[in-house]
């Protein structure tokens, strides 16, 4: 199946490095919201329309959101109608890079240096797609909310609790559509896995426990390219101490929080999309490798539940000194089946536990679910086996399909319909608030080496 078949239909003066926006090191201009909105762009496209877009921040995942953007303005089979028209960058190196791809794809993007020169150059704009390093992320998209223009924002919303919750406040303020990052809550597999496994016909039963993992071989730091250097003026006018932090900033705690942010937040948003807020985290990591970074580069974490059916318990690691453990997925189980579920295909895998009596032959007939025809792995004779082994699972697999589209190129293209009014937004602000909220705990309770509960005022905006 396709994914539109299961769409959920779902200057430099305003920042200045001489104080902190929640610990950013930058301030917001003194302007106010009503005068700054005297200049509002509307704030509806209609269906026909062509969006103009802009890229802010053109590092590696602002070069991923390129592809996918290209992919769409290529796009033939029901075409949305988006017109990329600038992109914005500091370093010149990267700006340029990133114009020039799109220059290869038959489109022209203006080129700019600071945020709001493009913004007052670009009268035409409607949306920016926001993905700088992660203490930017609140001054830029409040920025771009105040002057009437919609959001796409990476994840993690901001490197704090609080930046993060001024974005929400922005968002609710200026009436603006505010979409994050978490691409997996537009992916089909995720969709229809939530819709018509998980919750619609429960084909887990009671899930007691879950399990998800990012991990990644030893990679030595980046280095600033001798003959694309960047000024140190620029640098700290930007808020960055040295060229290698610039470089690095996800390891250093001024400009974000670390691995269990930037690749924990993704799945652990999984973990909170299906149970709801957790009541507790316990956290164990440390700087165990890289002497020179101050994030730990190795973290583990157990969340807590209170769901409707009982307590569910969900364990997260993230490694950056090995790739072992069978990629990046999460898996949740069940006392009826277990999912798998990941961006890559390959590793999706839906299991019925032997013992379960319930009756998964309507699901077939429905094409709920797919039996995975492959021949098991031969058993193991009785000698090798313990008597207490369970019986091997059933193996299903899940009927639909990215095609040939991009891992972010449907939470993309949902942005792009919420602004035409066809669609709502699978991940808005509020909603992304509710589920980061507790990662932005985490690190605290690897320092705190204990349990911390969550409370009502974690998940206040």
């Amino acid at each position: 199946m396709s994914l539109e078949s299961i769409s959920t239909g779902i200057n430099r003066r305003r920042f200045l490095a001489t104080s902190a926006l929640a610990g950013a090191g930058l301030i917001l201009s003194s302007k106010s919201l009503e005068a700054q909105n005297a200049n509002v762009r509307s704030t509806a496209k209609k269906s026909g329309d062509t969006i103009n877009v802009a890229l802010v921040g053109c590092g590696a995942q602002g070069e991923v959101l390129v592809d996918s953007l290209i992919a769409i303005v290529k796009e033939a089979r029901r075409p949305i109608g988006v017109n990329v028209i600038a992109v914005c960058d500091i370093w010149d190196y990267r700006k340029n890079y990133l114009a020039n791809k799109f220059k290869g794809a038959g489109i022209t993007a203006n080129g700019y240096n600071d945020l709001e020169d493009m913004i007052a150059k670009e009268k035409n704009l409607d949306a920016v797609f926001v993905a700088t390093p992660d203490f930017w992320h609140a001054p830029n998209t409040i920025t771009c909310l105040k002057a009437g223009l919609h959001v796409y924002c990476e994840k993690m919303m901001a490197h704090t609790a609080d930046a993060a919750r001024s974005m929400v406040r922005a968002m609710k303020e200026t009436g603006k559509l505010l979409q994050i990052g978490h691409q997996r809550r537009s992916n089909p597999y995720y969709i229809w896995s939530y819709q018509k496994i998980i919750k619609g016909n429960k084909l887990l039963g009671r899930i007691t426990n879950a399990n998800a993992q990012w991990n990644r071989g030893v990679q030595p730091d980046l280095k600033m390219p001798p003959r694309n250097p960047i000024s140190a003026e620029t640098l700290k006018k930007y808020g960055y101490d040295n060229a290698h932090e610039f470089r690095n900033w996800r390891w250093f705690k001024k400009y974000s929080g670390g691995p269990i942010s930037d690749l924990g937040a993704h799945q652990i948003d999984i973990f909170n999309w299906v149970f709801g807020r957790p009541t507790s985290v316990i956290a164990a990591g440390g700087v165990d490798y890289y002497k020179s970074h101050e994030w730990y580069d190795n973290v583990m974490c157990i969340f807590a539940y209170n769901t409707p059916e009982g307590v569910a318990r969900a364990y997260y690691q993230v490694l950056t000194t090995t790739s072992s453990g069978g990629g990046y997925f999460e898996n949740f189980m069940g006392d009826n089946a277990s999912l798998k579920l990941s961006e890559n295909p390959n590793l999706i895998k839906l299991y019925k536990e032997a013992t379960s009596a319930a009756d998964w032959d309507p699901y077939k007939a429905e094409n709920i679910i797919r039996l995975d025809t492959t021949p098991p792995p031969a058993k193991p004779s009785t000698a090798q086996m313990d008597s207490r082994d369970s019986e091997p699972p059933e193996a299903y697999d899940i009927p639909v399909s990215l095609g040939n589209k991009k891992i972010h190129q449907p939470h993309v293209e949902n942005f792009l319909r919420a602004i035409k009014g066809e669609a709502k937004l699978n991940c808005d602000g509020a909603e992304a608030f509710e589920s980061e909220a507790p990662i932005y705990r985490v690190n605290e309770a690897v320092a705190a080496e204990k349990m911390l509960h969550y409370t009502e005022a974690d998940f206040a905006v």
